[in-house]
């Protein structure tokens, strides 16, 4: 097999490999890694060995070594900028206010809810509360009663928010790296 074709399925290997992971952090499993690392890790090292072997010339060296040193390089410059604009973004954080509620259903089903707003930085204790709204029917609110829920909701959907973009800026961040390689590689070959 050619090594092109080693390479795609290697990263089609790694990336079930990763998604299985990640499905299994997300159902609670931890049976699936365990069993899924180690078949990844056997088909990728018995492909290798179907490899037909290629002698790479000096030329062809000095260009990748060149490429991935270049690719390094910016690399680390780009990842120390995301990394202090991350940390700016976790700094910050506490510094917004935090809000919480709790749902109630009454024996005729009617939905309240209590929506409780406290400074930055305080949770729990009932000196740092701003404000507290109470919603009597969730079904039937006035136009201050939406808003605050509408506030809750988007506070309670934030973590997730947060998540999502640590994992856009490490996908971004790995496309970046593969093609700045990629530039560079063409680059140092027109060069050389």
């Amino acid at each position: 097999m050619k090594y092109l074709v080693f390479l795609i399925l290697s990263i089609l290997t790694g990336c079930l490999v990763a998604s299985l992971i990640g499905w299994a952090v997300a159902v609670g499993s931890l049976l699936i890694p365990i069993f899924a690392i180690p078949l990844g890790i056997i088909v990728i090292l018995a492909s290798r060995q179907h490899v037909d072997e290629i002698l790479i010339d000096d030329r062809t060296q000095e260009i990748h070594s060149r490429a991935a040193l270049r690719t390094l390089e910016i690399g680390i410059i780009l990842g120390i900028i995301a990394a202090v604009i991350l940390y700016s973004y976790v700094i910050s954080e506490p510094l917004s206010p935090t809000i919480t509620g709790t749902y109630k259903t009454d024996d005729k089903g009617v939905r309240s809810m209590e929506i409780t707003v406290y400074q930055p930085g305080f949770i729990g204790s009932p000196d740092p509360v701003i404000r507290t709204t109470t919603i009597p029917d969730v079904d039937r609110m006035n136009e201050f009663e939406a808003m605050e829920y509408s506030q809750f909701r988007r506070e309670s959907f934030q973590d997730n928010e947060r998540k999502g973009l640590v994992g856009l800026t490490l996908a971004f961040g790995v496309i970046s790296l593969l093609i700045i390689f990629g530039v560079f590689n063409l680059y140092y070959t027109r060069k050389y």
